[in-house]
């Protein structure tokens, strides 16, 4: 090959390397190519070179002169150590200089544009901004099919949830101990299941395409109760009924019937279909029960609860002798009186007549009242009251059980008074905690810049162990600061109201590893997608902050890591922090949530943050627990619930 030499003007030069960077004999910088100036700002001309960069490959623990010569013709990475930007390229002797020129390691055209660099900063045959092209359009081909499989996955798994649901139907229907009827839009039979087989004693064939009435109802079916079910039919509208049937032989008996009709997408009648429960036993033992209520009529006079029997527009009726003896009066004093008159406090009336509203309505409750005795005395009283109905059917007023509870309620308010004032001097100690944390910060700010100016003004004359009892000392401070600061924290957890925002884990997560201090050593990675929830974000953040810090901080490999991962649980959401650190022994296991437990001597450690990750834990009725293994590491699993609030 003939010996040829190439001469460029410095544009020229830069448009062909715009990221070289030209070193002289003493390993400083004397020139930067117009995009990695651009790139790199903040490094200046005569400055050393390998104070502004590192070598990745190959890799030397400390470069120098003599070791900067086995870089020359071979591939080499270098770091930027104010940035983070990583060269790749080839180191090449000019003379007695040293010339690098290589292009910048990015791995998508995001990051072009994040480091404010267009095309035109590159050279035009550097193949780096073609490889970005063709790995953008490959993610987006990716995520297309992504989406395409999981759009599939989706309608199969809603198609075989379908299918389930109806086998699970036909299977319920079919096996039902109550009778099951489906008609067409015409209301005859097309289906019915064993039970009404059973009850009835028609089989399948007997019966379809009549419709039910022509067959079921007969002389003392309530004609009633036919209309209704006709008028329902008609409109489409549900059934609620009890109603006389009678069997093939022609024997009674009486059907809670619950049915309605099903429509196709444009709103009309397809089908019917019933379900009808056999109720005789009930209605004889309704007949039954009111043999009971007089035979028994005599001993609820005598019981130890009280017990009213009052008419529909609350008139008294019937009082027993417990209900006497509780309210002070003669039976002649209160029978024919009206009961929320003579008996119920002030503040008790509007309750009980929306209790009577509700009695004629057929509603049973249970509730509490403040009623007044003859005497004028306030008594608590709890009512269980519930319609009493006459041999038709119908409500003719209602009956009420009354228990005194005076002693009790007297207690609870007693607790009530006693939890209020706790509340305040819960307060107050907040309080205080606030102003001693004030108080103590204070102090140790001044004396964190107090040794800050000593070591500045005696930078020269202290030795080097004086300097470092100094900086032990400022540690110190630090320390008890962010103790102070978390005792703070931790004290105000309970106080806070409850904000219930949507919170974007992911990019909490993001934003951490961002803040902390995270050694060089150290990865944090985030396996699985993190999921949208409703908490408040500052509590969330703190959560997550500490258990990451934690876990960098006292990670003791070369290669530390740190995986962020997360599980849809139902109905709780599940986290967990996995390390490759020390571990936690297991006797220290149940200790570490403990406030001021700590089982590290390193020096950032206060026992402060894991108690207050439980703590806002448990403030929203979650679960925390951890793995761990000696040596291996440990795992941290955080359970929230999804309904919180």
């Amino acid at each position: 090959m003939r010996n040829i030499q190439f001469n460029f003007n410095v544009d020229e030069f830069n448009s062909i390397f715009p990221f070289h960077i030209l070193i002289d004999d003493q390993l400083k910088i004397l020139s930067l190519g117009k995009t990695l100036n651009k790139l790199l700002p903040e490094i200046e001309l005569d400055t050393s070179f390998i104070k502004s960069f590192d070598f990745q490959r190959p890799h030397f623990e400390n470069i120098n002169a003599t070791n900067f010569i086995q870089t020359l013709n071979q591939l080499v990475v270098l770091h930027a150590n104010n940035k983070k930007v990583i060269l790749r390229g080839q180191i090449n002797p000019h003379g007695k200089f040293y010339l690098f020129t290589g292009s910048p390691w990015f791995n998508s055209i995001q990051e072009v544009v994040e480091n404010n660099l267009t095309f035109q900063d590159f050279a035009f045959n550097d193949p780096l901004i073609d490889l970005l092209h063709v790995l953008k359009n490959q993610e987006i081909q990716n995520q297309e099919l992504n989406e395409l499989v999981i759009k599939i996955n989706e309608q199969q798994k809603i198609l075989e949830k379908d299918k389930e649901e109806l086998q699970v139907l036909s299977s319920i229907a079919k096996v039902n101990l109550n009778a099951v009827i489906i008609c067409d839009k015409e209301g005859k039979i097309e289906w019915v299941n064993e039970s009404f087989e059973k009850v009835t004693g028609y089989n399948n064939q007997e019966v379809i395409g009549k419709k039910p009435g022509s067959f079921l109802q007969g002389k003392e079916t309530s004609r009633e109760t036919v209309a209704y079910l006709k008028k329902q039919l008609s409109t489409g509208e549900p059934f609620n009924c009890e109603i006389l049937n009678y069997t093939k032989d022609k024997t009674k008996y009486w059907v809670r019937i619950h049915g309605q009709a099903l429509k196709n997408s444009d709103g009309q009648i397809i089908k019917y279909f019933a379900i009808e429960e056999d109720i005789s036993n009930e209605k004889s033992y309704q007949e039954a029960l009111k043999y009971e209520k007089e035979k028994y009529s005599s001993i609820i006079a005598n019981m130890n609860l009280g017990l009213l029997e009052v008419d529909n527009n609350d008139f008294i009726l019937f009082s027993n002798q417990s209900f006497l003896d509780m309210s002070g009066y003669t039976a002649n004093e209160i029978i024919g009186k009206n009961a929320t008159e003579l008996l119920a406090n002030e503040k008790s009336k509007t309750l009980l007549a929306d209790q009577n509203k509700a009695r004629k309505q057929g509603i049973s409750d249970s509730y509490e009242v403040l009623a007044k005795t003859k005497k004028g005395e306030d008594r608590y009283w709890v009512i269980s009251g519930g319609p009493n109905y006459d041999e038709k059917g119908n409500i003719i007023g209602s009956i009420g059980i009354h228990l005194d509870v005076t002693q009790q309620k007297n207690l609870e308010l007693q607790k009530e008074r006693l939890l209020l004032k706790l509340k305040k001097q819960n307060q107050q100690l907040n309080d205080y905690a606030q102003i001693v944390s004030h108080d103590l910060k204070s102090p140790l700010r001044s004396i964190h810049s107090l040794i800050s100016w000593i070591k500045e003004d005696n930078l020269k004359e202290f030795s080097e162990q004086t300097l470092s009892y100094l900086e032990m000392i400022e540690r110190k401070v630090e320390k008890m600061d962010h103790l102070i600061q978390g005792i703070l924290t931790y004290s105000k957890i309970d106080t806070l109201e409850n904000v219930y925002e949507e919170v974007n884990t992911n990019e909490i997560i993001q934003n951490i590893i961002q803040i902390i201090h995270i050694p060089e050593n150290v990865k944090v990675t985030i396996a699985n997608v993190l999921p949208i929830i409703q908490a408040d974000q500052y509590r969330i953040q703190q959560l997550f902050q500490n258990l990451i810090s934690n876990a960098v901080t006292y990670i003791d490999k070369p290669q530390g890591q740190v995986i962020v991962d997360y599980k849809d649980n139902n109905d709780s959401h599940l986290f967990s922090i996995s390390d490759n650190g020390p571990g936690i022994a297991p006797e220290n296991q149940d200790k570490i949530f403990t406030i001021f437990q700590s089982f590290t001597k390193h020096e950032k450690s206060t026992g402060i943050g894991l108690s207050i990750v439980k703590k806002i834990i448990e403030n929203y009725k979650g679960e925390i627990w951890l793995k761990s293994q000696e040596n291996i590491g440990t795992t941290f699993f955080i359970k929230i619930p999804k309904s919180i609030q």
